[in-house]
């Protein structure tokens, strides 16, 4: 039998379909931790929106990767792990109509907006990428991804990859399957996530988890 010492959680789609998990997903992320498990949140939220809708999210965590691997939240302190895309593109976007939200480092669209934002990259010469999560489209940093922002969390916490468990939903997720010894994918998931993954739950989203 494996005994895992972490386990790092998506947030939309796998912990939950709402803005917060329910009490009872609540009570079992209580129930891991009070048996010495780590919990990390791996999640491509913007930090702040996150907190506006769940509060109380720091107290449930040891340790939160935001905005799709580019920002950590570490008891007592939040930092970037990405250096953010310039000012100038968010004019960009403006001009051309784009609907978007800045986080720390991410900035977020959703998928009619693709090309255009892609355009624009390439206008402005920017060493950034698309991710895609199912309607949400969010421009990150090259090299930046949930699997980069989990190794330095797991690094922050002082546990090995090999004593993670991965768990996710979307298209994003991949990488963060492949930063732990294994990779989980809940019921709901989409097919090439559940094709990957070397777990595929029985229940969806938080009754999975």
């Amino acid at each position: 039998m494996l005994a895992f010492r972490a386990v790092a959680i998506d947030y939309d789609g796998t912990l939950t379909q709402a803005e917060r998990p329910s009490s009872d997903v609540l009570l079992a992320l209580k129930e891991t931790r009070a048996a010495g498990v780590r919990l990390v949140l791996v999640t491509g939220r913007i930090l702040a929106e996150l907190r506006a809708v769940f509060p109380d999210v720091d107290a449930h965590f040891d340790a939160i990767v935001a905005e799709n691997g580019t920002v950590m939240a570490h008891p007592g302190r939040d930092r970037r792990l990405a250096a953010p895309p310039p000012l100038e593109f968010d004019e960009a976007l403006l001009h051309r109509g784009v609907r978007f939200r800045r986080g720390q480092v991410l900035v977020a669209t959703t998928k009619p907006y693709a090309g255009v934002v892609m355009e624009e990259l390439t206008r402005a010469g920017l060493e950034c990428h698309m991710v895609r999560n199912r309607n949400e489209i969010m421009v990150v940093p090259s090299g930046a991804s949930k699997g980069v922002g989990l190794a330095a969390a797991l690094t922050e916490l002082g546990i090995s990859p090999h004593d993670a468990v991965g768990i996710g939903d979307a298209e994003n997720d991949h990488s963060r399957l492949d930063a732990g010894e294994l990779g989980v994918a809940v019921a709901n998931a989409v097919p090439a996530l559940r094709a990957r993954a070397e777990l595929v739950l029985g229940e969806p989203e938080g009754r999975g988890v």
